[in-house]
C-alpha cells in the first residue's frame, strides 16, 4: 500500500471511532442517569456525601472514556505536576477552554470535583442526569447565588473547576473573551486559583468546529498544573469589588496567554 492509502484509512477510522466515542459518552451519561444515581438516591440520603460519590463515579468514568480514546487512536492525555490537582482543598481550578472535551480531560485526574457548567447540559437529555446527581453549578445562575453555592463548597473543602472563558475557545484563537464570574468567587471566597493550561496540537473540537471534522493525526492533549495564584497577590482590597473583579479577570488573562505563547497546537505532530 501507499502511504498516502495508509494516511486515509488511518482517517477513516478515527472518524468512526470518534463517532462511536461519543456515541458512548451520551449513553453512559443517560445509562448512569436512569440505573446508578436514582439508586444511589435511595441508598444514600445524605445529599452531599451523594453528590460525592456521583462525582466520583464521573471522574472514574471519564478516566474509562480517556483511555477508551487512547486505546482507539482518536485522543491521549499528557499531564505535569497533577498532584497538586489531586491534592488540592477548597481551591478554585482555573483552566482555558480550546476543545470539547477539556473538562473530560481534567476530571478524569481527579478523584472528585464540583465544576461551574452551561446551563443548556440541564437540558441536555444524555447529560442532565449527570449534572444534577453531582450537584454541578449552573453558569448562568444569579451572580449572588453562584457565589454563595460556590463559597458553600469551597468550605466544605470541595475543589470547583471553572473555565474563565465561559465557553470553547473559538477556532483559530488562542484564548476567548474572560468572563468575571471566577474573580468574583475568588474575591468574595478568597482562596487560591490552581491554573491549569490546557495545550492542544490540533485545532479541533474548538467552538464551531464540528465533532466529524478530523484532524490529521491523533489529538494529544498537554496538562500543565502550575503553582496556586493567591488571591491576596493579585487583588486590592481597597477597592470595589468591580474593580477588584476587573483587576483579577485581567491577570488571568494575561497568565493564559503568556503561558499560550508557544501553543502546543503550533507543532501538529
Amino acid at each position: 500500500m501507499t502511504r498516502g492509502t495508509n494516511r486515509g484509512i488511518n482517517w477513516y477510522w478515527r472518524l468512526g471511532a470518534t463517532g462511536f466515542a461519543f456515541c458512548i459518552f451520551g449513553l453512559g451519561g443517560l445509562f448512569l442517569a436512569v440505573t446508578l444515581f436514582p439508586a444511589m438516591m435511595v441508598i444514600l440520603q445524605n445529599r452531599a456525601r451523594r453528590r460525592k460519590y456521583a462525582q466520583f463515579v464521573i471522574c472514574r468514568g471519564f478516566r474509562v472514556f480517556t483511555w477508551m480514546l487512547d486505546v482507539t487512536g482518536v485522543a491521549q492525555a499528557d499531564t505535569a505536576h497533577i498532584e497538586r490537582l489531586r491534592s488540592a482543598r477548597g481551591a478554585l481550578i482555573i483552566a482555558n477552554h480550546p476543545t470539547l472535551l477539556d473538562v473530560v480531560m481534567i476530571l478524569a485526574q481527579m478523584d472528585r470535583c464540583q465544576c461551574v457548567v452551561k446551563h443548556e447540559l440541564f437540558r441536555n437529555p444524555f447529560m442532565a442526569g449527570v449534572v444534577r446527581a453531582a450537584g454541578f453549578i449552573r453558569n448562568d445562575d444569579n451572580p449572588e447565588n453562584l457565589i454563595a453555592q460556590a463559597r458553600a463548597h469551597l468550605q466544605s473543602g470541595a475543589c470547583i473547576l471553572i473555565f474563565p472563558e465561559g465557553t470553547r475557545t473559538p477556532s483559530g484563537g488562542k484564548l476567548g473573551p474572560l468572563q468575571r464570574g471566577v474573580a468574583n468567587i475568588a474575591i468574595e471566597t478568597q482562596v487560591d486559583l490552581i491554573p491549569v493550561v490546557v495545550h492542544c496540537n490540533h485545532d479541533t473540537l474548538k467552538k464551531g468546529v464540528p465533532w466529524y471534522r478530523i484532524p490529521p493525526s491523533k489529538i494529544r492533549y498537554r496538562l500543565m498544573v502550575d503553582t496556586p495564584l493567591s488571591i491576596g497577590d493579585i487583588a486590592d482590597p481597597s477597592l470595589s469589588r468591580a474593580k477588584q473583579a476587573r483587576a483579577v479577570t485581567r491577570v488571568i488573562k494575561n497568565y493564559f496567554l503568556d503561558k499560550l505563547t508557544d501553543d502546543f497546537a503550533g507543532n501538529r505532530t
